[in-house]
C-alpha cells in the first residue's frame, strides 16, 4: 500500500502532507459503514465493518429454553433455524447465507445474560431473532440496546419491549397487558364472571397479566382479583389448587408457561373445582391438552395468529408444507407456528434492507414498514417512533383435544 501510494504522488511532498492522505485513503479503503441514502460500499467492506456480515454470511443470534418447566418453547427456535435453512437453500437473500446460532439458557435469566454476551462478543451477531422470556429479556434489555444489536420479534408480550420507546427492539407479540385486559373485559361481559381470580408466574410475566388484571377491575368498581402464585421451580400445584377454589371465584384467568399451566389445570380437575378458564396466547399450542387432561376442556385462549389448524387459509397450508418437509419431527402447534413467522418477518426485513447490510439500514427500513400482511400475523407496522406491533386478539376455546375458534378479533375497548 505505501509503496503504490508513493508512485501516485510526487516524491517530493512533505512528510508531514503524506501522512494525512495516508490516513484518508486508508479511511476510504476501510469503509464505515451506510445509512439509508448514502453511498453503497461494497460486500466486502460491509464485512469488514458490520458485526455478523460478509459478502456471503450474515449471523442471527437468538436463545430459549430446550428443557426445563417451559422446554417446550425449544420448538420455537428448532422451528426458526430450519426456517432459515429453507432460506439457504432457496439460495439465501441478496447473495448471503444465514447462519443461525441459538443458545438454552433453560428459561433461567443468569444463563440468559451470559448467552447474549456470547453471541454479541464471540459469534458476533449481526441481529437477534426470538429471544424468549420476559424476565430473560429484561435481564439482557440494557446490554442488547446499548450494543446496538436490532432484536426483532423477542418471544415475549411484555410492554417493556416498547415503553419506552427503543430503536433497535421490534416487537410483534401482542403485549400482556392489551392481552389481559381484553380477558377480563371479555370474562366480564359476556361469559357473566362475577368473581376472578388469577394464577400467575411470580416473576415479570405473570405479574404485568395479574396487574392488568386488576387494573380493569378498579376501573370498573369491582373487588380486586384473588391472586395466587407459583414459581418456576415449583413441580407441586394442588396447594394452589386448594387456594383458587377456596377464593370462591367462578373464574381463573392463568398466566402460566405450559408445564405449570397444564398442571394447575390438571389439579383443580381432581378436586372438582371447574371455573370458567381464560389463557395468555403463551400456551396456544397442542402440548397443553396432554398435560391438563380434560378439566381443559372449555377454556379460552388469546390468539394473535392464524389457527395454526385452518387449512382453509392458504398461509396455514404453506407453513405446514414447510413443517412437513423442514421440520417433520416438530409437532404443528402454536409454538412452531410462531417461529415460522418470526423467521418471515425477519427476512422480509433482512429483503428490504438490501445487499448493502448495515445494521442502521436495517432497522430503517423496518421503521419504515406499512401494513406488511406477507407473513402469518395479519398486519404488521412499524414507524420511527412505534414498535409496538400486534394490538388486537381472538379467543379459541380448547374442545376435545382441539383448539376451535369462538370469535374475531377484538381490541381494547
Amino acid at each position: 500500500m505505501k509503496r503504490q501510494l508513493w508512485t501516485m504522488h510526487d516524491r517530493s511532498l512533505s512528510r508531514m502532507a503524506v501522512v494525512p492522505l495516508l490516513v484518508a485513503l486508508l479511511v476510504t479503503a476501510c469503509g464505515s459503514g451506510t445509512t439509508p441514502g448514502a453511498p453503497s460500499a461494497t460486500a466486502s467492506t460491509v464485512g469488514a465493518t458490520v458485526p455478523g456480515v460478509t459478502g456471503t454470511e450474515v449471523v442471527v443470534g437468538s436463545w430459549g429454553p430446550q428443557d426445563g418447566p417451559a422446554g417446550f418453547y425449544g420448538a420455537i427456535d428448532r422451528t426458526l433455524d430450519a426456517y432459515f435453512k429453507m432460506i439457504n437453500d432457496q439460495g439465501g437473500i441478496n447473495g448471503r447465507k444465514i447462519r443461525f446460532i441459538y443458545e438454552n439458557d433453560s428459561y433461567q435469566p443468569a444463563k440468559t445474560v451470559a448467552a447474549v454476551k456470547k453471541l454479541v462478543e464471540e459469534d458476533k451477531v449481526f441481529a437477534l431473532c426470538g429471544g424468549l422470556g420476559t424476565p430473560n429479556n429484561a435481564a439482557v434489555m440494557d446490554y442488547v440496546v446499548a450494543n446496538n444489536v436490532p432484536h426483532v420479534w423477542p418471544a415475549t408480550g411484555t410492554t417493556m419491549l416498547a415503553v419506552p420507546f427503543k430503536k433497535n427492539i421490534y416487537a410483534v407479540q401482542l403485549n400482556y397487558t392489551t392481552e389481559a385486559t381484553i380477558a377480563t373485559q371479555y370474562a366480564l361481559d359476556q361469559l357473566g364472571t362475577k368473581k376472578i381470580a388469577v394464577f400467575y408466574q411470580n416473576d415479570a410475566f405473570g405479574k404485568e397479566g395479574l396487574d392488568a388484571v386488576q387494573a380493569e377491575l378498579k376501573k370498573r368498581n369491582l373487588p380486586a382479583a384473588t391472586a395466587v402464585s407459583y414459581e418456576t421451580a415449583d413441580t407441586n400445584f394442588s396447594a394452589q389448587a386448594l387456594k383458587l377454589q377456596t377464593s370462591g371465584a367462578d373464574t381463573v384467568i392463568l398466566y402460566a408457561v405450559p408445564k405449570p399451566g397444564g398442571s394447575i389445570i390438571a389439579e383443580m380437575g381432581k378436586i372438582g373445582y371447574a371455573p370458567k378458564l381464560l389463557s395468555s396466547s403463551v400456551i396456544n399450542d397442542p402440548s397443553i391438552f396432554a398435560l391438563a387432561g380434560s378439566a381443559i376442556n372449555g377454556m379460552l385462549i388469546e390468539a394473535y395468529l392464524p389457527a395454526f389448524d385452518d387449512t382453509s387459509n392458504p398461509k396455514i397450508v404453506e407453513y405446514q408444507a414447510f413443517m412437513a418437509k423442514y421440520a417433520p419431527k416438530e409437532q404443528i402447534g402454536g409454538f412452531t407456528e410462531v417461529g415460522y413467522a418470526y423467521g418471515q418477518v425477519f427476512i422480509e426485513a433482512l429483503k428490504r434492507a438490501g445487499k448493502e447490510l448495515t445494521r442502521e439500514g436495517f432497522m430503517a427500513n423496518l421503521d419504515q414498514m406499512k401494513n406488511f400482511t406477507g407473513s402469518l400475523v395479519p398486519s404488521l407496522s412499524y414507524s420511527p417512533t412505534d414498535h409496538a406491533g400486534v394490538k388486537a386478539a381472538y379467543f379459541q376455546a380448547a374442545k376435545d383435544g382441539k383448539f376451535v375458534t369462538v370469535t374475531g378479533y377484538i381490541t381494547l375497548k
